[in-house]
């Protein structure tokens, strides 16, 4: 059992809270940066600690604090110097934290900014730590800019904050920023088992992979899951027992219900999609495993090889595959993605994933009503067999690759200053990583090279299932508004794979010179304005004209 002084019990997340850089998991680029920051001497007087929650920035803040006052660092705060000890016993009159979440006004930061001139106590810096830093009103932030830009040499700030947006640009220019990363699975859930190990629960390891996946990203969260899990069950760590906890379904009836969708199967999906949400199955989670079942699929279709699958089988990703062609898998994830990003605007969640998974079905053969509710068709006179017209096959919205003249064409137009232009812009996308409602783009693009520009067009290179997402009709004209509403470039964006590039680069030495450099026609998408698209408009959008409403 745990308990600290006073013999209070104390959480998993405190107790296990690193005490040593060394201890700090995932952000090993930000911790080699400062460490060789005091080692130089090369402190600055204000640091920006920016990322998801739960990833270590107020940890590191702190370790930051007295590792620079420690007496004898060496890659590591001694723990041994008055300096330390004063730390770890929680007393540093030279370490001061300030929750902007419950502190944020004027006179907070006032009662610091009259602290500043007074030389340290103990230690050789006056560190002023300020968490969720975004929560300071205007007026506070104006009055800590000032000693921001002319700070005593004595006195450091280190700002942390879940969303760097919010933080006034005059104070971002001020501030050196780390930008901490969500922490991959592995790590979570090496880390989570260390925690176990140490005291001493037997567990399962799906049982802490499902509990890694559930912090999505959070050191600190997990061990909050855990937690729960342990005042659920403090013997032992069952996947059982987390799937019951946290509504979770498991991946074999996921599966199943994946492969239900697919087979038409419209009243029994419904039907298991309630039955599994009276039994307290979290909606949203179902969409994101979904969407990660749909990942692995294409994964092993593109790679063929087991080991890289992480939530399906082998055989049960070859089941898909039968189903579900390429192009509808991407239209899949398409979907769900958008019903996640309805979640919080929508109480009735439960109705859009039901909507976006008949969808889902209907995109491959059509929905077909069930048996019971057809209408008995009268006996019609047979007529003499005509032979069939052709009909106009329609356009689907998945995009194949660009075909090589065009990118070749825009290869041999393509201008060395205009990808200069375009890298130095093509290098902001980080800045939206953290905006929950332009971070897809981020995403979509991360990974990628620039591989060319001229005036109409740039061609990027990724893997090939990244370039056939990008090329996926829907989304290239998302990302072609993105780009020209947040940068003001009317290009539009091709995506090729490696091999599609060294392909391109031999036709173009192929090219006679006197051919280089010759304008080509880009169609590009037109730029409206967007209606906001009502209910009935969207159920139409499904189930098409045939829809009535009453009224």
């Amino acid at each position: 059992m745990r308990y600290n002084i006073g013999m209070a019990y104390q959480v998993l997340y405190r107790t296990y809270r690193p005490a040593k850089f060394s201890e700090v998991v995932g952000q090993d680029y930000i911790i080699k940066t400062l460490v060789n920051a005091i080692r130089n001497n090369k402190i600055a007087h204000a640091y920006l600690f920016a990322g998801p929650r739960g990833t270590g920035k107020t940890t590191i803040a702190k370790l930051f604090a007295k590792a620079i006052n420690c007496e004898k660092f060496k890659n590591e705060a001694c723990d041994k110097c008055e300096n330390c000890k004063a730390y770890l016993e929680g007393n540093h009159p030279d370490i001061i934290e300030l929750d902007a979440a419950s502190n944020n006004g004027v006179d907070d930061i006032r009662e610091i900014i009259e602290q500043v001139p007074y030389a340290p106590m103990l230690g050789k810096y006056k560190v002023y730590i300020i968490d969720e830093v975004h929560m300071l009103t205007t007026q506070a932030f104006n009055a800590l800019l000032k000693t921001l830009e002319e700070p005593p040499a004595h006195v450091i700030f280190i700002l942390a904050t879940t969303d760097p947006q919010k933080v006034i640009p005059t104070v971002l220019s001020r501030c050196q920023r780390y930008n901490f990363s969500k922490i991959n699975l592995y790590e979570i859930k090496k880390r989570t088992i260390e925690v176990l190990n140490a005291e001493k629960i037997p567990y399962e390891e799906k049982a802490v992979e499902e509990i890694a996946r559930l912090a999505e990203g959070g050191m600190r969260d997990a061990l909050s899951l855990l937690e729960q899990c342990l005042a659920y069950n403090p013997d032992e760590v069952k996947l059982e027992d987390v799937e019951h906890i946290f509504g979770l379904t498991s991946t074999s009836e996921e599966v199943d219900l994946y492969k239900k969708v697919h087979t038409n199967d419209i009243s029994e999906v419904v039907r298991k999609l309630r039955e599994m949400y009276g039994q307290g199955m979290d909606t949203k989670r179902l969409a994101v495993d979904m969407i990660e079942i749909i990942k692995d699929v294409l994964i092993y279709s593109d790679q063929g090889k087991e080991n890289l699958l992480s939530r399906v089988t082998a055989i049960e990703a070859q089941d898909i595959m039968k189903l579900v062609p390429t192009e509808n898998l991407l239209k899949d994830a398409k979907n769900l993605e958008e019903v996640i990003s309805r979640e919080k605007q929508n109480a009735n969640f439960l109705s859009y994933l039901e909507l976006a998974l008949i969808q889902m079905a209907s995109t491959k053969t059509g929905v077909k009503a069930p048996e019971a509710n057809r209408p008995q068709e009268e006996p019609v006179e047979k007529q003499p067999e005509r032979k069939a017209e052709p009909v106009e096959e329609k356009v689907d919205s998945f995009v194949v690759e660009p075909e090589n003249d065009l990118l070749l064409s825009i290869l041999l137009d393509a201008n060395r200053d205009l990808k200069i232009a375009d890298q130095i812009i093509y290098n902001k996308l980080v800045l939206f990583q953290y905006e929950p409602d332009k971070r897809k783009f981020y995403q979509l693009l991360i990974g990628t090279e620039l591989f060319a520009s001229n005036k109409d067009a740039i061609i990027v290179c990724g893997k090939r299932m990244q370039a056939d997402s990008i090329n996926t009709k829907s989304t290239n004209e998302e990302l072609y508004r993105f780009i020209n509403k947040e940068f003001g470039i009317d290009k539009m964006i091709y995506a090729i794979d490696e091999k599609k590039k060294n392909e391109l680069i031999e036709l173009y030495k192929k090219t006679p010179a006197e051919m280089r450099n010759r304008p080509v026609y880009i169609e590009k998408y037109k730029i409206e304005e967007k209606k906001e698209e009502s209910t009935e408009d969207r159920l139409r959008s499904i189930f098409g004209d045939s829809l009535k409403i009453e009224e």
